[in-house]
């Protein structure tokens, strides 16, 4: 059953993959498969340890010497510039990478909003998904990517994501239909699977940097954009999703 499952979600994923490539250049194309590759071996690197040490530190530090092998070899300009390039490139894709998050995420230039026939949730029906970016609780907060989740919609209103952080940890994002902002479909660049993904932007005060001024004054407290995104292994669950949250905004704005 799991490996129907996920061969589903991959079969989705190329599916979305392939139509959204189907009009851009090769070159970006290419650029666009480089970059899943880097963000996953920055990530490897990164989180994997050998005898103790990262990869990436030792990569790091191995870039470092080469142009100075190289100068007191007495290798010649063009290996010196080479290594001082290869140095810098090393350098700035580890600071690159981590900073994004270890991910990319690419709209689908022809998304449309649905019109009708929309098929909303009723209230407190949990759906299983899977949940990239940026979680948090009262007092902390990370950046997951393809992690176990839920989504559900709250009788008050508020759309809640749980994310398993790792076993028996939880993360949380919460928005509502004033606070969202836009929803897209795209695909997420990591590794050679691209991943199809449902973005979802929105006004937030939840984390540890709002501490005690969201109950306070929740009027009053300064809102950050976030956005999340959110991956499904079989299209009826991402429909409801998606349509849950578009026929949400519209009542409530247009009420």
């Amino acid at each position: 059953e799991c490996f129907v499952k996920n061969t589903v979600f991959l079969s989705l994923s190329f599916s979305a993959y392939n139509n959204l490539m189907e009009h851009v250049p090769i070159p970006k194309r290419i650029y666009y498969d480089y970059l899943g590759y880097v963000y996953w071996f920055a990530r490897e690197t990164t989180n994997r340890k050998i005898l103790g040490i990262r990869p990436r530190t030792l990569i790091r530090l191995l870039t470092f010497i080469l142009p100075i092998w190289a100068w007191l070899g007495n290798w010649g300009q063009a290996a010196l510039i080479g290594t001082t390039l290869l140095f810098l490139w090393v350098q700035f894709t580890y600071w690159h990478t981590r900073r994004a998050g270890y991910f990319r995420f690419v709209a689908d230039p022809k998304d449309q909003l649905p019109q009708d026939n929309l098929t909303p949730l009723p209230p407190n029906k949990h759906v299983q998904l899977i949940a990239t970016g940026e979680f948090s609780l009262k007092d902390r907060e990370n950046v997951v990517l393809f992690h176990k989740a839920e989504y559900w919609q709250m009788p008050l209103g508020d759309h809640a994501l749980m994310v398993e952080e790792e076993p028996g940890r939880f993360l949380y994002q919460f928005f509502n239909a004033t606070s969202l902002q836009m929803v897209q479909h795209g695909i997420v660049l990591y590794g050679s699977q691209p991943r199809h993904a449902l973005s979802i932007t929105f006004l937030s005060t939840w984390g540890p940097e709002f501490g005690d001024d969201i109950t306070k004054n929740p009027e009053k407290a300064a809102k950050k954009q976030r956005t999340i995104y959110l991956s499904f292994e079989n299209p009826e669950n991402e429909r409801y999703v998606w349509h849950n949250i578009i026929e949400d905004a519209r009542r409530v704005r247009s009420g």
